[in-house]
């Protein structure tokens, strides 16, 4: 993987073979690199004014997959290491520091979520899930336990859920859905191809598709039909959220609650049950 340094050197020595919307992406690079490390593609591309595939053809050009590629290298150099664990956290931090921090940014993501969460959108959302004939969820990597923490709660409501964690199942899963199926689709970066794949093939089949995913914009709110919002102050060139999945959790809850608000009882003798099933599995 090439380092940051030599990134820019090698945009500067090529950047007179690009195309010109190429060299606007160059010049914006070179500029505001560190900027760069922090824009999902999407909102990248607004503000340079080129298209994704322009972006994503210039980093092809020297070498890279893709965008995000790019930005991890470069996050190599000009961010410090010890940020792509957790942006607060500093070398020789004691425990106690350590979580104060962790707290700290959990509480100001989730006043940050308040803010740019829209309550028109959950409303929307609960109505889309609360009339679902069925609803999937779909989250790869540290997503995935969200789906499946969410498949948890929902079971409750008496509708066929299901939550993927597998690429290929989660397509497969998509393109047996129909008119008033519900996916939730669920992406910190907003980036994964994978999630955004099957979210498309599920709105071709008809489901209304629901998104989990960072205020900004994404490469996924083109194939959404609602779009749920959380704000952390976390990188998009991470592999990981720390403080993002608290506030996802969160809106997961209120949606839970929401449904479940529609039909009380129902609600109220679906989880009974679902307790009196388990209870033979405790002490």
């Amino acid at each position: 993987m090439l380092k940051a340094d030599s990134i820019l050197e090698k945009i500067r020595e090529e950047r007179h073979a690009f195309r010109q919307s190429e060299q606007k992406v160059a010049e914006y690079i070179l500029t505001h690199p560190r900027e760069v490390i922090g824009s999902p593609i999407t909102e990248l591309a607004e503000v340079i004014g080129v298209s994704e595939a322009t972006i994503v053809r210039m980093c092809k050009k020297i070498g890279f997959k893709g965008f995000h590629e790019l930005k991890i290298s470069l996050a190599a150099q000009n961010v410090q290491p010890l940020q792509t664990v957790h942006e607060q956290i500093q070398d020789g931090d004691d425990m106690e520091t350590i979580v104060k921090k962790v707290f700290a940014a959990n509480i100001q993501t989730m006043n940050s979520t308040l803010n740019v969460l829209p309550v028109r959108d959950l409303k929307q959302a609960v109505d889309a899930l609360a009339t679902a004939n069925q609803i999937h969820f779909y989250g790869v990597g540290g997503s995935g336990s969200i789906a499946q923490d969410a498949a948890h709660k929902f079971m409750k409501t008496g509708k066929p859920v299901a939550a993927y964690v597998d690429t290929h199942m989660q397509v497969m899963a998509a393109s047996l859905l129909g008119k008033g199926d519900v996916v939730v689709g669920i992406s910190h970066s907003g980036s994964s191809r994978d999630i955004i794949e099957a979210l498309e093939l599920a709105r071709k089949k008809g489901a209304t598709t629901i998104g989990l995913t960072h205020y900004a914009k994404s490469p996924i709110d083109k194939v959404l039909d609602i779009k749920l919002c959380t704000a952390s102050n976390e990188t998009f060139y991470r592999t990981e959220s720390t403080s993002s999945r608290i506030a996802q959790l969160s809106i997961i809850d209120a949606l839970f609650i929401g449904v479940s608000l529609r039909d009380p009882e129902k609600a109220i003798e679906n989880i009974q049950l679902t307790r009196e099933a388990i209870a033979s599995k405790r002490f």
